[in-house]
C-alpha cells in the first residue's frame, strides 16, 4: 500500500522540527531491531508511512530547488545535478524491485537518505557549505557523497558570483510581472546548452494562479439571491383563477386581501405554494434580524478597554486600616438597608391583614343575610312541595284503588285528570300490544291445520264486535281466546282413581284450549299431578273426541319409568310405546310398532328426539306434550331447533312446575314455542315494557312506582291468563301437610377457614409436595367461585389437602371434624333415625356424594344413591326399594339436577339441601320430591348454608330470582331489565373481601348448640326429649373416650368437634405471605443447599390416636379404605 501524496495528505510534515523527526526515526529503528514488520496496522507501519511522506515532500522540494538552480547554473553544475538524479533514480528502482519481491525495505537506508537530504536542504537555506557544518555527516555511499559535495560547491559558487555582481551596483533591469517557461529560453544562446537541453526536465517554475474562495462564495450567494428573487416573483404573480371580468387573480393578491378564504379553499399544492411565498416574504426580515444578532454578538464580545480609559486605571493599594473602615461602613449600610426593607415588608403585611379582616367581616355579614334569605326560600318551597305531594299521593291512591277494583273507566278518568305522560304512554303501548295479540289469537284459531279437527259443538263468537274498539283496553282478551266452552268430566277409560276438583278444572282448561285451537302451558306447582292431568286429557280426547292420536310425550330420562307406571295405573287401555334403550332395541321398536302405527301414545326422552329424528319426525303428531318444558327456555338450543324445524304437530302442551327460572324472556320463549303465530318475537315483548321509557333519554334503569307496577301486573295477566294455568298446593290442596323450611348456618372448621382465605387471597391452595416437605400449589383451580363452594362443602374434595390431613385416607372422625356441614349432619342424622324419619339429601357435586357415602358407612347408615351416572332401569328400582313399606334404607343421596325431576319419594318426610343451586327452582323441585300428593306427614326442609361465605350470596341471588317468579307468574309484576354488565357486577360482588366482616362478626356468630338444633328438628315434645337424651349419650361417650385415651393435645387444650387451628399442619398455619417472600428470595438467589428429605418411621399418629383407631377398627370391621369402590346398595 503506497503512502498518500505529500501535497494532499500531510502538508505539514515537512515543517516538523528536526528533534521530532529524530525521535520518529529512532523509534522506527528500535522497532525494526525488535523484529517488527510492516502489516499496515501496528506502530512500525505508521512510523514508516510518516517517514516516507516526509521523504517524498523533501524530494519534491529538492526538485523544485534543483530546477531553479538549473535554470541559472553553469553546464558543469547541470551535469553534476543530472548525475545525482540518475543515481537516485537507480536506487529507487532497486528499492521498488525489492518491495515487489517481498523483501522488506531497509529502515536504516531510508533513514540515512532522509538525514542526508535534511542536511543538504538546511545548508542551502543557511547559505553554508558542508565544511562549516559541525554535525557529523550521515553514513552514505561514497559516490553519492562526492556528487553531493560537487553539487553544494556549484550552488555556493553561483551564489558568490551573484553577490559579486550585485556589489558592482549595476542598474537593475525592470522585473517582469510573472516568469513563465518561455522566459527561460530567452537569452544568450550557448552552444553547449543544446546538448544538455534534451536531458533536462521541463517543469513550470510557478503553478497557475488558483481561484479565490471569497470570490466563489460571493458568486454563489449572488446566484442564490437571484433565484430566490425570481421564485418570489413567480409565486407572487401565480394566477389562481380569474374573476367575472376575466382579470387574473394572483396568489399574492389573495394572500393580502382574502387570506382565510383562500386558505380554506386551497388545494394541497396551493397550500404548499402559500407556505413558500410567506417564507420568501420573511427573507428580508430574517436577513436584518441575523445582522442585528451578529452586531449584538460583536458588541457583547468587545473588550472593556475600548469603552473608556477607566479600565486602564491602576487601583491604589489600600492599607489595613482603610480596609477595616470600608468593611465597617459597608456592614452599617447593609444593616440599615435590611432594617428599612424589613419595616417596609411589615407595613405591607399589616395592610394586607387589615384588608383581609375587613373583607371577612363584610362577607360574614353578607353570608348571614343570604343564609336567612335561603332558609326562608327553602321553607317556602318545602311547604309548596308538601302540599303538592299530598295532593299527588291522594290522586295516586285513588287511581290505585280504582285499578285494584278493576274499575277501568274510573281509572282512565283519573289518568286524564292527572295528565301523567308516563302512565298514558304505558297504557297506550300495552293497549296496542293487547290488540295485536287478540288479532294474532284469531289468526291462530283460523289456522287451516285445525280444520280437520273442528269440534261439532263449536259455538263461534262474534268476532266483528270483539275487534271494533281500536284502543284495545275494552277487548275481552280471555273470552276471545276461550270463546268455546265445554263442561268436562273424568273419562270412563281412566280407571286408576278419582280426579280431584282442581285436576278436573285443569282438564277443562286443556280441553278449552283444544276446542279453541290453541296451545298452552300447564304450570301447576310440583306435586299437584300434572302427569295425571295430562293422562286425563289424552283419555278424554280418545273417548269424547274420538281422537286416537298419535300423542308424543317427551319426558326426562329419570321420569320415563314413572310415566309408564302412571299410564298402567290410570289408563291401562291406552296403547303406548316406551321408546328407549340401546340402538338395536329402538330400531326393533321402529320396525315392529311405530311403522305399523298401531299405538296411541309414544313416550320418549329429549335425547332420542334428537338422535332418532329421521324416524320420529315422519309421523304427523296430533299432540306434542313436553314434560319439564322449562328446558325449552333457550330458543337456540339443539332440542328447540330440532322440534321447530323437523317435527309437526297440531297441538302443543308444555308441563313445567317452574315456568320462570331466571327472567321473563325465558317464559316468553316457552310461549313462542307453543304459539309461534301469537308470540312471534321476544323483541316485541321487550319493547312492550322498555319503549315507554327508552324515548325519554334515560339510559339508566327506570324504577317503576307502585302504580306503574300494578298497571303492568294487570296487563301481564291479560297476556298470560289464556295460555298459562298455574295453581299452588296451598291454594288447591287443603289436605296436603305443611312444608316447613329452615336455613341452618354452619361454621367453617379451621382447615376450611385457612383454605377459604388462601383461595380468596392468592387464587390458589397450598399443599406439601409428594416427595419432600416443600410447599407447592394445587393446579387447575381456575373457577374461583366453584373452588370456594367446594371448600365450604368439604376440604377433602381436594386430594392434595386430604393427603396432608389424612395420609392413609381412612374413614374416621376427620370426615366430620374438617367440615362444618358434616359436623352438623353428624348431630342431626342420629336424631332423625331414632325418631323414625327418613331423609333425602340433595347435593350439587358428586365428589361430595362420595365423601357422604364414606360418612354413612363410617356411622353405619343404610343409604341409597342416585346421580347423573345412574342408569334409567336402576333409577326405577332404587325408587321402588326406597318407597317400599319395609325399606331398611334411612338416607337417600341424590344429585339436585338428576334426582330433582319427576321422582316420587313421598315416604321421606325430611329434605336436606346440602348446597344450594344458583337456580332456586332446582331446589324447589328437589323439595317437592317429598312434599307432593300422597304425603301424610309434615315435611321439614333444612338448607345448610356456610356463614360468611359465597353460599350466602348464592342464596340471596336465588331468593331474588324467586321474588321475580312470585311477582310475574303469581302476582304479575315485571321490572327485570338486568344487562350483562349487571350480571358481571354481581359476580364481582360475590368475590368481594368479607374478611373484615368475618373478623368482626366471628365472635357474634356463635355455633348452633344442641338445644337450638333440637328445637328446629322436633315435631313433638316426645321427639325433643329423645333428642336431648341422644345429646347426653354423645357427650358421655366423648368424655369416656377422652378419659380412656388421655389428653394428647398440645398444651392441654380440649379437643372440640370441629378441627381447631392448633391442630393444623404447619403448611396451613404459617402466613403464606412470608412464604411467598421466601420463594421470591430463592428465585433470585437460588435455593442453596439441597434439602434433605425427612424420613418418618411411624404412621404419623400419636399413641392415643393409634389406640382409638385400633379400637374402632376392631369394633367396625366394615371401615376400610375410603378409596375402595363400594356398592350403591347394601
Amino acid at each position: 500500500m503506497n503512502p498518500p501524496s505529500a501535497s494532499s495528505s500531510s502538508p505539514g510534515i515537512i515543517d516538523l522540527p528536526k528533534d521530532k523527526l529524530d525521535v520518529i526515526a529512532q523509534r522506527a529503528k528500535q522497532l525494526e531491531a525488535q523484529g517488527e514488520k510492516e502489516d499496515g496496522k501496528n506502530e512500525f507501519s505508521q512510523l514508516m508511512a510518516v517517514l516516507r511522506i516526509f521523504q517524498q515532500q523533501q524530494q519534491q522540494q529538492t526538485l523544485m530547488l534543483q530546477q531553479q538552480f538549473l535554470a541559472q547554473a553553469t553546464p558543469e553544475q547541470q551535469q553534476l545535478q543530472l548525475q545525482l538524479l540518475q543515481q537516485q533514480l537507480v536506487q529507487q528502482q532497486q528499492q521498488q524491485q525489492q518491495q515487489q519481491q517481498g523483501a522488506p525495505s531497509s529502515a536504516t537506508a531510508l533513514f540515512n537518505a532522509l538525514q542526508y537530504q535534511m542536511l543538504a536542504f538546511s545548508l542551502l537555506q543557511k547559505n553554508m557549505g558542508l565544511a562549516n557544518n559541525d554535525e557529523p555527516l550521515p553514513p552514505v555511499q561514497e559516490q553519492r557523497k562526492a556528487l553531493a559535495e560537487k553539487l553544494v560547491e556549484a550552488i555556493y559558487r553561483q551564489e558568490r558570483d551573484h553577490h559579486a555582481l550585485s556589489a558592482l551596483k549595476f542598474p537593475d533591469a525592470k522585473p517582469k510581472e510573472r516568469l513563465t517557461a518561455n522566459d527561460l529560453l530567452v537569452g544568450i544562446q550557448r552552444s553547449h546548452a543544446h546538448a544538455s537541453r534534451q536531458q533536462k526536465l521541463l517543469l513550470p517554475l510557478s503553478m497557475p494562479a488558483g481561484l479565490r474562495p471569497h470570490t466563489v462564495f460571493e458568486e454563489r450567494e449572488n446566484r442564490i439571491q437571484h433565484r430566490a428573487k425570481q421564485y418570489h416573483e413567480q409565486l407572487e404573480n401565480q394566477v389562481v383563477h380569474q374573476d367575472d371580468e376575466n382579470n387574473s387573480i394572483t396568489l399574492g393578491h389573495l394572500i393580502d386581501h382574502d387570506y382565510h378564504n383562500t386558505l380554506n379553499n386551497a388545494s394541497h399544492e396551493q397550500i404548499h405554494d402559500i407556505i413558500k411565498l410567506k417564507a420568501l416574504r420573511l427573507r428580508d426580515k430574517q436577513t436584518k434580524l441575523r445582522g442585528d444578532i451578529l452586531r449584538g454578538f460583536e458588541e457583547a464580545n468587545r473588550l472593556q478597554t475600548t469603552v473608556g480609559s477607566a479600565s486602564y486605571r491602576k487601583m491604589m493599594r489600600q492599607t489595613m486600616k482603610e480596609a477595616k473602615l470600608t468593611e465597617k461602613l459597608e456592614k452599617q449600610q447593609r444593616l440599615d438597608k435590611e432594617k428599612r426593607e424589613k419595616q417596609r415588608h411589615l407595613d405591607y403585611l399589616q395592610s394586607v391583614c387589615n384588608h383581609g379582616r375587613d373583607l371577612l367581616g363584610w362577607h360574614k355579614g353578607y353570608q348571614g343575610r343570604m343564609g336567612k334569605l335561603g332558609k326562608a326560600m327553602l321553607q317556602y318551597h318545602a311547604h309548596i312541595e308538601r302540599e303538592e305531594q299530598r295532593r299527588a299521593d291522594k290522586r295516586s291512591k285513588e287511581r290505585i284503588r280504582a285499578l285494584r277494583n278493576d274499575d277501568e273507566e274510573a281509572y282512565m278518568k283519573l289518568i286524564d285528570e292527572a295528565k301523567d305522560t308516563r302512565l298514558t304512554l304505558l297504557l297506550k303501548q300495552t293497549g296496542s300490544y293487547l290488540e295485536s295479540l287478540t288479532r294474532a289469537v284469531v289468526d291462530q284459531q283460523n289456522d287451516p291445520v285445525h280444520d280437520l279437527l273442528q269440534p261439532e259443538d263449536e259455538e263461534k263468537g262474534d268476532e266483528e264486535t270483539m275487534l271494533t274498539d281500536s284502543a284495545g283496553n275494552k277487548i275481552d282478551y280471555f273470552r276471545m281466546a276461550h270463546r268455546i266452552q265445554e263442561s268436562v268430566s273424568q273419562p270412563k277409560i281412566m280407571t286408576g282413581g278419582q280426579l280431584k276438583d282442581y285436576q278436573v278444572k285443569g282438564l277443562q282448561w286443556m280441553v278449552s284450549l283444544y276446542n279453541n285451537k290453541l296451545n298452552g302451558i300447564l304450570a301447576d306447582e310440583m306435586g299437584l299431578g300434572k302427569t295425571i292431568q295430562t293422562i286425563s286429557l289424552i283419555t278424554y280426547l280418545i273417548e269424547k273426541k274420538a281422537q286416537n292420536g298419535p300423542f308424543l310425550i317427551i319426558v326426562p330420562l329419570s321420569t320415563i319409568a314413572n310415566w309408564a307406571l302412571e299410564f298402567e295405573k290410570w289408563a291401562p287401555t291406552v296403547t303406548k310405546i316406551v321408546y328407549k334403550g340401546i340402538p338395536e332395541v329402538r330400531k326393533s321398536i321402529q320396525k315392529q310398532q311405530i311403522r305399523h302405527g298401531g299405538f296411541q301414545v309414544l313416550l320418549t326422552t329429549f335425547d332420542y328426539i334428537i338422535k332418532d329424528r329421521p324416524a320420529l319426525s315422519k309421523i304427523k303428531w296430533t299432540y306434542m306434550i313436553m314434560d319439564e318444558g322449562h328446558r325449552m327456555k333457550n330458543t337456540n338450543s339443539k332440542l328447540t331447533s330440532v322440534l321447530r324445524q323437523y317435527y309437526t304437530s297440531r297441538y302443543r302442551l308444555i308441563l313445567t312446575g317452574t315456568p320462570l327460572q331466571n327472567n321473563l324472556p325465558e317464559l316468553w320463549a316457552l310461549l313462542n314455542f307453543i304459539l309461534p303465530r301469537i308470540f312471534n318475537s321476544v323483541k316485541s315483548f321487550e319493547e312492550w315494557f322498555n319503549t315507554p321509557f327508552s324515548n325519554q333519554g334515560v339510559q339508566d334503569k327506570v324504577e317503576l312506582n307502585e302504580e306503574e307496577q300494578l298497571l303492568i301486573i294487570k296487563r301481564l295477566h291479560k297476556v298470560l291468563r289464556p295460555f298459562l294455568l298455574r295453581r299452588l298446593k296451598k291454594d288447591v290442596e287443603a289436605e296436603l301437610p305443611d312444608k316447613v323450611e329452615r336455613v341452618i348456618k354452619c361454621k367453617l372448621s379451621a382447615l376450611q377457614s385457612r383454605l377459604y382465605w388462601q383461595m380468596k387471597k392468592h387464587g390458589m391452595l397450598y399443599s406439601t409436595s409428594g416427595t419432600g416437605g416443600g410447599r407447592t400449589s394445587i393446579k387447575g383451580l381456575n373457577n374461583t367461585i366453584m373452588q370456594l363452594r367446594k371448600i365450604c362443602n368439604h376440604p377433602f374434595v381436594f386430594e392434595e389437602v386430604e393427603r396432608v390431613i389424612n395420609p392413609y385416607k381412612i374413614s374416621n372422625e376427620l370426615l366430620y371434624r374438617t367440615s362444618g356441614k358434616f359436623e352438623l349432619l353428624d348431630r342431626m342424622l342420629p336424631k332423625l333415625r331414632a325418631t323414625g324419619h327418613r331423609v333425602l339429601i340433595f347435593f350439587q357435586m358428586t365428589q361430595i356424594m362420595d365423601i357422604m357415602e364414606d360418612f354413612c358407612l363410617f356411622r353405619g347408615y343404610r343409604h341409597l344413591r342416585l346421580d347423573g351416572s345412574t342408569k334409567a332401569d336402576d333409577r326405577s328400582r332404587l325408587l321402588e326399594v326406597f318407597n317400599a313399606p319395609d325399606s331398611p334404607y334411612f338416607v337417600f343421596l341424590l344429585s339436585t339436577r338428576a334426582g330433582g325431576l319427576g321422582l316420587n319419594l313421598q315416604t321421606a318426610d325430611t329434605v336436606i339441601i346440602f348446597d344450594s343451586d344458583w337456580n332456586p327452582h332446582q331446589d324447589l323441585q328437589a323439595q317437592d320430591r317429598a312434599h307432593r300428593i300422597g304425603q301424610t306427614k309434615e315435611v321439614h326442609i333444612f338448607r345448610l348454608i356456610t356463614e360468611n361465605s359465597i353460599e350466602e350470596n348464592i342464596l340471596a341471588r336465588a331468593q331474588y330470582k324467586l321474588d321475580i317468579d312470585g311477582k310475574v307468574i303469581q302476582a304479575g309484576k315485571f321490572d327485570h331489565r338486568s344487562t350483562e354488565e349487571d350480571r358481571e357486577a354481581f359476580l364481582r360482588s360475590l368475590l368481594e373481601d368479607k374478611s373484615d366482616e368475618r373478623d368482626e362478626g366471628g365472635e357474634e356468630n356463635e355455633e348452633l348448640d344442641d338445644e337450638e338444633l333440637n328445637l328446629m328438628l322436633k315435631r313433638s315434645d316426645q321427639e325433643y326429649a329423645t333428642f336431648t337424651k341422644i345429646d347426653l349419650e354423645r357427650q358421655r361417650a366423648a368424655a369416656e373416650e377422652q378419659r380412656l385415651y388421655g389428653d394428647d393435645d398440645q398444651d392441654g387444650k380440649k379437643r372440640e368437634r370441629l378441627m381447631q387451628d392448633w391442630e393444623l399442619p404447619d403448611i396451613y398455619r404459617y402466613d403464606h405471605m412470608m412464604m411467598d417472600e421466601q420463594d421470591e428470595t430463592s428465585l433470585l438467589l437460588g435455593r442453596g443447599q439441597r434439602m434433605r428429605e425427612t424420613i418418618r418411621y411411624d404412621d404419623g399418629m400419636t399413641e392415643g390416636q393409634w389406640l382409638r383407631q385400633l379400637e374402632k377398627r376392631t369394633a367396625s370391621p366394615e371401615s376400610t379404605d375410603r378409596r375402595v369402590k363400594k356398592p350403591r346398595m347394601q
